[in-house]
């Protein structure tokens, strides 16, 4: 394509906008690759010499050996499979090892007028240190070289990806400087050949981020992505990215060999033999978290999961949430993990018993006001952070409506005072159910978390079995409930909720192994193991029926009798369909 560099940078600064979004580039080594990237969105794409390695089934580190003129190499199939291809700039993958100071600027024009749309330094000398790396740049083959050829680049109009390692590279690409720093973490981990990280994708991050900052000293609002290390999934570079506070994310691996080595697997295996497959799907579909595991906060029931997909959407704000549910439904976790994900979560969250607050340890008091010197309230301290109000609906209405007055100004008085002052603190409330001051209430809008009893999701009891005893005995293997034990849980009403759930759990594994059976369960409202609920034994096998769909095996297991009982039980009754 004929973008120039300024289009170029402004189609990638427009694509990198919005509050949530991030430039995805793709380093690819074939056609193939190339428009499949492109069509799954991609905002640039970088023609490697690795990519082409990738493609014949080796690593990306083959790139760093002398096994072709690699410019040569990416110059013929980018040329012939990428280029005019596709409908988003190509960068050309460069070496300056073999290309002397003075074929610099020919060299460049003729990658312009070939239609790229700028250059990369990849493969790169800031893959090599110690003694090697010295002795490289002792005798002008090292990093310094890059950074003129970058130069040269930039001076024929071509769009910069400055690959880097360290603070001092990143540095003397900023003298150039680049449209676009790239940190490269190292080489890709996972897969058949990739190369195994020794740090997390957080640590990764973390390192990334004082990088990000040192260049953005120098160029505020520079561009900068990361690419490679511990990097393998979306998830992964989402958080890596955050943490760093980078603009996007260059995949090489991540895009055509990994995809690539296990789809190809997996899809011969599937011809191979279809029960593979299926036990494949099986294993892709437990891994998705549909349970809520990743988040911690658990439950398969569609009010756990709206639950927390407000839980997630909400924490990407700054407004106001409110986190409503009786006692013991993990309305407290949920707050916590409102502010772990959310923007304040540098800082440690303040958590008040609003029930014992006045409004001088709200909003803080001048002398005089019933204090003997000057108080400062958990909004303004929270400034910054998070502030969470657990049973806010104890809270005086008229503290509830003052709170409410905040929330819509940003500002407030202290107690006796006449100066308005501002506070930046995200305001999470706790209540059981209804009982704020419609004023708190209308603020908050619909930015509402609702946690269900336990008792309205049953059908989470097993789950949440299997996690409390994972947490109470986390060196035993899975444990599982007998269905006469389950029978008995469901049939409880929970009033403690998940809190006396945990208790039972805790108590029945003194005296279970793998599976816990009824005889183990503690008494639960006086209701002896092994007994049908109070409503009688025919709404008893009719409930049991309900929540299996009438598929009578189930039922039976559930019930904790045979089926043929359960058939002739069903005949006595009545029962159908």
């Amino acid at each position: 394509m004929d973008d120039d560099r300024a289009q170029v940078l402004d189609r990638l600064r427009r694509a990198g906008q919005g509050r949530h979004a991030l430039l995805v580039g793709a380093a690819i080594g074939t056609g193939m690759a190339a428009r499949a990237a492109a069509r799954g969105g991609a905002d640039f794409l970088l023609a490697l010499a690795a990519g082409r390695y990738r493609s014949m089934g080796t690593s990306s580190i083959a790139t760093m050996l002398a096994l072709d003129d690699a410019n040569a190499l990416v110059a013929r199939f980018a040329g012939s499979e990428i280029v005019g291809a596709v409908d988003v700039p190509v960068f050309f993958g460069a070496t300056a090892w073999g290309l002397p100071d003075g074929e610099m600027e020919p060299f460049m024009a003729e990658l312009r007028d070939a239609g790229f749309a700028g250059v990369a330094n990849f493969p790169t000398a800031a893959h090599v240190d110690g003694r090697m790396g010295d002795a490289l740049e002792r005798t002008g083959l090292g990093f310094a070289r890059e950074v003129r050829m970058l130069a040269a680049a930039r001076a024929a109009g071509l769009a910069t990806i400055g690959y880097f390692r360290r603070k001092p590279e990143a540095l003397a690409l900023a003298g150039v400087p680049v449209d676009v720093y790239c940190f490269n973490v190292g080489w890709n981990a996972g897969g058949a050949v990739g190369v195994p990280s020794l740090e997390s994708v957080l640590q990764a991050g973390n390192r990334a981020r004082a990088l990000v900052k040192a260049i953005r000293t120098v160029h505020p609002g520079a561009l900068c992505v990361m690419e490679g290390g511990p990097i393998t999934t979306p998830q992964d570079m989402h958080d890596a990215c955050r943490e760093a506070r980078a603009d996007g994310y260059i995949g090489g691996s991540t895009i055509d060999r990994l995809p690539s080595e296990s789809s190809i697997e997996e899809m011969t295996a599937a011809f191979k033999l279809v029960s593979t497959l299926q036990q494949r799907i099986d294993r892709l579909e437990r891994g998705v978290d549909r349970d809520g595991h990743r988040l911690g906060l658990l439950g398969r029931t569609e009010e756990m999961v709206e639950a927390r997909r407000r839980l997630v959407r909400f924490a990407a704000g700054t407004g106001p949430v409110r986190i409503a549910g009786p006692a013991g439904t993990g309305r407290s976790l949920a707050a916590g993990l409102l502010h772990a994900r959310g923007p304040c979560r540098d800082r440690p969250p303040v958590v008040v018993d609003a029930r014992r607050l006045d409004g001088t340890w709200l909003f803080g008091a001048e002398p005089g006001d019933g204090t003997a010197r000057r108080r400062i309230g958990w909004i303004e301290a929270a400034s910054g952070t998070t502030l969470v109000l657990d049973h806010a609906d104890g809270l005086d209405p008229d503290l509830q409506a003052d709170l409410a007055t905040y929330l819509e100004t940003g500002g407030f008085r202290r107690r006796g005072g006449r100066e308005t002052l501002r506070s930046t603190a995200a305001i999470v409330v706790i209540e059981t159910g209804d009982g704020l001051v419609p004023d708190l209430a209308s603020r908050i809008g619909r930015r509402t978390v609702r946690l269900p009893a336990l008792r309205e999701r049953l059908d989470d009891i097993p789950l949440l079995v299997e996690h409390f005893a994972r947490a109470l005995r986390p060196a035993g293997g899975p444990v599982r409930l007998s269905p006469a034990a389950l029978r008995r849980l469901v049939a409880h009403d929970w009033p403690g909720n998940l809190h006396e759930l945990r208790s039972v759990i805790e108590q029945a594994l003194a005296q279970s192994g793998e599976v816990i059976e009824a005889a183990a369960l503690p008494e639960l409202d006086g209701a002896p193991a092994g007994k049908a609920p109070e409503e009688g034994e025919r709404d008893w096998i009719l409930d049991g029926l309900r929540r299996h769909r009438f598929r009578r095996s189930e039922t039976a297991r559930f019930l904790g009798i045979s089926r043929k009982t359960l058939y002739n039980k069903m005949r006595y009754y009545g029962l159908s369909e």
